[in-house]
């Protein structure tokens, strides 16, 4: 009988793929990549910029909803009140006006726990802080019950600042002058949750802002604000901090703390209103003549200051938000910030 054999199939040998090759479709790989990088970064800032938007949406309705109940806008600082006798030297050491609008921004029980009392130097000042028997058991300077508190409506997406004050911090830029890690100038801020935003204070004819300190006189109202809701300011990015080193200084000069550093619970004294807003003036262009990478040459302490390239973003006081660039004439920036200066606004986008 004769044998049947199985016809196997031959195989085919696929032929392989030299080295050259290989490097070819790895550079076009790397190309495309980098080709595509950049749109995939504009678009993921894109949407950081909407979400940032969005906030200031938030917290300008929010802003709405407290001048509707209280008839008039929080203070930007609750500090020492003048027309109370209460001490000059205390007028920015209290909660800022963030903490007022918590309770319409979806976060009552925060607001609740932190158990805000309308009193000056809670704070800075130690003393006065012992006086408040609602806080039991905070050690000095220990962090109030709530500070420690991350409220997301109150960051921006694109800011690059830490969550927290912290002890010690490399200010952006400062390693070029030997800085180094450098100290907080106010330990009593420490651990309080961060903001990127801030209340408008000031123009350039003075503090005509629609929110001011306690000491500045009464709270401002919507019906102040004659040169019409669309036209002024009320809220702007703020996201950096300054040092210990004058601007004129900062080439030869190493600084050796940081201040101003922006958080939502308020001011913790010693002239550091700027904690809690900006002004818009000569001296005080958005991103103070200088960027994120390069914090510590901002030219001084109350400006809008944005991670957004080439501007910054505002609330107006009609709840609408608006991109501003950088560039915009100082003028008109001035005027934005003014409630009742009388003058034509123009164009600012």
């Amino acid at each position: 009988m004769e044998r049947m054999h199985q016809m196997r199939p031959r195989q085919r040998k696929l032929p392989g793929f030299t080295l050259v090759e290989l490097l070819v479709v790895i550079a076009i790989i790397g190309v495309m990549v980098g080709l595509l990088l950049p749109a995939v970064q504009a678009a993921r800032e894109a949407a950081r910029r909407m979400s940032c938007s969005n906030n200031l949406k938030q917290i300008g309705l929010g802003m709405h909803n407290y001048e509707g109940t209280y008839k008039s806008l929080p203070p930007a600082l609750a500090g020492a009140n003048g027309r109370l006798g209460q001490p000059s030297g205390e007028d920015d050491d209290g909660f800022g006006w963030l903490v007022n609008v918590l309770p319409f921004v979806e976060q009552q029980s925060l607001y609740e726990r932190l158990a805000p009392n309308g009193h000056f130097g809670v704070l800075g000042n130690q003393t006065i802080r012992n006086q408040f028997l609602h806080w039991p058991g905070v050690p000095a300077g220990g962090v109030l019950p709530g500070g420690d508190t991350i409220v997301s409506t109150y960051r921006c997406p694109s800011s690059a600042l830490p969550a927290f004050v912290p002890a010690t911090w490399q200010v952006p830029g400062s390693t070029a002058i030997g800085a180094g890690n450098i100290a907080n100038q106010f330990p009593m801020s420490i651990g309080y949750a961060t903001t990127d935003y801030k209340g408008a204070g000031g123009s350039c004819q003075g503090d005509w802002g629609v929110l001011h300190k306690l000491w500045e006189g009464e709270p401002s109202r919507f019906a102040d604000v004659t040169d019409g809701l669309s036209n002024t300011i009320m809220i702007g990015e703020s996201s950096y901090v300054t040092t210990n080193v004058s601007a004129a200084s900062r080439a030869t000069v190493a600084p050796t703390s940081f201040r101003d550093w922006p958080t939502w619970i308020g001011s913790f004294g010693d002239g550091q209103d700027e904690t809690v807003r900006i002004n818009g003036r000569t001296n005080s262009p958005i991103n103070a003549l200088t960027s994120p990478g390069r914090m510590y040459l901002a030219i001084n302490d109350d400006n809008a200051f944005s991670y957004h390239p080439g501007g910054a973003q505002f609330s107006f006081c009609d709840g609408s938000v608006h991109f501003v660039s950088s560039s915009v004439d100082v003028g008109t920036y001035c005027n934005m910030h003014d409630r009742r200066d009388g003058q034509v606004l123009g164009s600012f986008q």
